[in-house]
């Protein structure tokens, strides 16, 4: 496995897969109710980052200084290739790629846009490789939809998690024309004992991540 080093030269502006606005448009919010906005924010951001988490990898665009080494593929090989951290990477988003000893590689490789692959041809192939680079999308407006939509998914699964956990144990005690309300902790306990919010959304937002996630070899 190639060892990767990456030094972040300039961080994206958000983090976040998409707005408050798509978020609540998305799971059938009013865009004049305002009541939850702090609170979807809240998840928006925390849910951003478990989805970069759960798939490895940073989607927010990013400039970065990456440092290759490694002495299995593909660095045993005249022919290597090395795929990038943060992508999709642009033509021209590639500041410089240099060698050991700071030897020039422009004009020896070829960019793979989408997964950031760069494929060297006739190279005499040593370590380290380092690469500054631009790479990853715009936040939030360009974030792929699947990601919009598994972000969506689990910010709503929160919100039924939070109404459940709030009304789970009310239960009341009627006698003639009386009634009394109360709340049964152990009752609570007991109906939130479920998966939570990942839980009750990750059938459906694993198939969304699938393609998203960055894999190490």
């Amino acid at each position: 496995m190639a060892d990767i080093s990456i030094k972040v030269l300039q961080p994206a502006n958000s983090y976040d897969l998409a707005s408050l606005d798509e978020i609540k448009a998305l799971i059938g919010i009013s865009s004049t109710d305002t009541s939850e906005d702090d609170l979807l924010q809240m998840w928006i951001t925390t849910y951003s980052d478990i989805i970069a988490t759960t798939c490895r990898r940073v989607f927010a665009k990013e400039t970065v200084l990456e440092t290759w080494r490694g002495d299995t593929e593909p660095f045993d090989t005249d022919n290597g290739r090395v795929f990038l951290t943060h992508y999709p990477v642009a033509d021209g988003d590639i500041q410089s790629v240099t060698g050991p000893d700071g030897v020039d590689l422009s004009g020896t490789y070829e960019l793979e846009n989408a997964s950031g692959k760069l494929q060297f041809f006739n190279t005499s192939w040593s370590e380290p490789i380092r690469i500054t680079y631009t790479g990853g999308y715009e936040l939030p407006d360009e974030a792929p939809p699947a990601l919009k939509q598994a972000l969506a998914l689990l910010v709503q699964s929160a919100r039924v998690w939070q109404s459940r956990s709030m009304t789970a144990g009310v239960r009341s005690i009627s006698h003639r024309e009386s009634r009394v309300q109360f709340f049964d902790v152990n009752q609570a306990l007991q109906k939130m004992g479920g998966p939570g919010p990942l839980g009750m959304a990750a059938g459906m937002v694993e198939p969304l991540l699938s393609t998203y996630m960055r894999y190490y070899v």
